[in-house]
């Protein structure tokens, strides 16, 4: 027997699944679709304004997050966490990176940046499988 009907009879019989099944994995694809959609109902065709970029962060990321978490997108043992950076676009490089452990084969990372002509958000979702 192999290890993946082990793993159904074992949540059959229990009840308890360890792993999502193929339907429930992060997909990040998916997710990219989510950001895009989030960052361009917030910001649409906005200028860039330095008093408004903590409303317009806060919508962002409490969007995608609701989103995400939404009963047809079937990721209900997931956390989600959000990261949002909006600045003023003048032609500068802008980088900025996080670290945290995760599980390969469950977590999984999706991220979007947004340009116009005044602004430009940058949007990080991760994804990680709650056992």
């Amino acid at each position: 027997m192999d290890v993946a009907t082990l793993s159904n009879k074992l949540n059959e019989t229990t009840g308890y699944v360890v792993r999502p099944n193929f339907e429930e994995k992060f997909r990040s694809t998916k997710v990219q679709e989510i950001l895009y959609s989030c960052i361009s109902d917030v910001l649409g065709d906005k200028k860039f304004e330095q008093d408004a970029c903590a409303e317009w962060t806060k919508a962002v990321t409490v969007n995608i997050r609701d989103r995400l978490k939404a009963a047809n997108m079937k990721f209900d043992r997931y956390k989600f966490i959000v990261q949002c950076v909006i600045g003023e676009n003048k032609g500068q490089g802008v980088k900025y990176g996080c670290r945290c452990l995760w599980d390969s084969d469950t977590d999984g990372m999706a991220e979007y940046v947004y340009l116009n002509e005044s602004l430009f958000c940058a949007v990080a979702a991760f994804g990680i499988f709650y056992y």
